[in-house]
């Protein structure tokens, strides 16, 4: 039996392929002050980023389609609609610049530290014997950054276990015997699934781990501060970074621009200011479509908007993002195959990637932990 820490490496390189910095732990939603407790009023029949009645089963269940008030709706192809209104009569764009105006009255708090603590899952191909099905790998993630970018980045995260996808694959995992350790492999160009490392499905261990201050490939702590809050200057200083993508990056400059804006808007932490650029600048991008009333993958609603990104490493894949209407800070989001290719191409198109949702997003003094 392998050791812990080669158990977190299969299930991290084995992570389907998806918009995280290359060599960074996932951020996904921002922070800016502890949110207050606000009321969420439920609407009738929300779109649901899972299905209705199934939130325990949220690891379990990987649907083919959102179902927007009652209908099934699949992801889109690339560039649609960005003018398609919902059920809310909201388009994509109107949807973004009322989020925008509600982040820009998004006050910082002081303190020492940005905690951001969140829920995260990945769905994986595994295999025990001869047998081949998906599971969902969920853990948790607390993240301590250091504002001053002086001290530590600490990281405390657990896995929380694996379970089957789907109830087909939930058939599949019993006819091999439940077993209680599968075979975990990294994703290959192809779409097949490199050797595996065998990992218990149970929950694991509590670690705590020190990084450096980077929250992304070209940002670090201090740099956010610096970020311009006005849309075409935002656009300026990100493109700044842009060197044709490629890898799990688009090629194209507007979807490169989609995944890096909406990286400040979900999974870099900024201010309110900064947020609401963000959502002005993705307005002005082509791709975007409105999903209606959705909710996250713990049942909390918010308008959600999504894009398609493309690219011959993972072939097409659709973004998919819940705000909270009242605050546009960011609930939930995930990932789904549109065109399988590259890693993807054993999957069917709608078939869940990743998702992760917000737990606690706050600014503290408080000393980070240290074991």
């Amino acid at each position: 039996m392998r050791n812990q820490p080669d158990v977190m490496k299969a299930l991290a390189d084995a992570r389907p392929a998806r918009l995280d910095p290359p060599g960074t732990p996932p951020l996904p939603f921002p922070l800016t002050a502890a949110p207050g407790a606000a009321r969420r009023t439920r609407r009738p029949r929300a779109a649901a980023l899972i299905p209705a009645g199934a939130l325990a089963a949220a690891a379990v269940a990987a649907v083919a389609a959102v179902v927007i008030d009652g209908e099934a709706s699949a992801p889109a192809p690339p560039g649609t609609g960005s003018s398609v209104q919902t059920a809310t009569g909201l388009t994509a764009p109107q949807l973004l610049l009322a989020a925008a105006e509600h982040s820009s009255t998004d006050a910082p708090g002081t303190g020492r530290y940005l905690v951001l603590r969140t829920e995260n899952g990945s769905v994986l191909t595994v295999g025990s014997g001869a047998a081949t099905y998906r599971m969902t790998a969920k853990s948790s993630s607390e993240i301590w950054l250091s504002r001053s970018g002086g001290g530590p980045t600490r990281v405390v995260s657990q896995p929380l276990g694996l379970t089957p996808a789907t109830p087909a694959d939930d058939d599949a995992w019993r006819a091999a015997g439940s077993p209680g350790q599968v075979l975990v492999g990294k994703p290959l160009p192809n779409g097949e699934t490199g050797p595996g490392t065998p990992v218990g499905i149970g929950a694991g261990p509590r670690t705590v781990s020190t990084s450096d201050a980077r929250v992304h490939a070209f940002l670090s702590v201090p740099d956010l501060e610096k970020l311009p809050a006005e849309p075409e200057a935002l656009r300026a200083a990100l493109l700044k970074h842009f060197d044709g993508g490629g890898g799990d990056m688009p090629t194209d400059r507007d979807q490169w621009l989609l995944n890096v804006a909406s990286g400040l808007v979900t999974e870099i932490p900024v201010s309110g200011e900064v947020r609401a650029a963000a959502f002005r600048l993705i307005a002005t991008l082509p791709g975007t479509r409105s999903l209606g009333v959705v909710a996250d993958r713990h049942g909390r609603t918010g308008e959600g908007f999504a894009f398609t990104t493309a690219s011959a490493f993972t072939g097409s894949i659709e973004r998919r993002f819940v705000i909270d209407a009242a605050t546009g800070r960011a609930l939930g989001q995930e990932s789904r195959v549109v065109r399988p290719a590259g890693t993807t191409a054993r999957l069917a198109p709608g078939d869940l990637l990743t998702y992760s949702v917000v737990l606690e997003q706050k600014i503290t003094d408080a000393v980070p932990p240290r074991r």
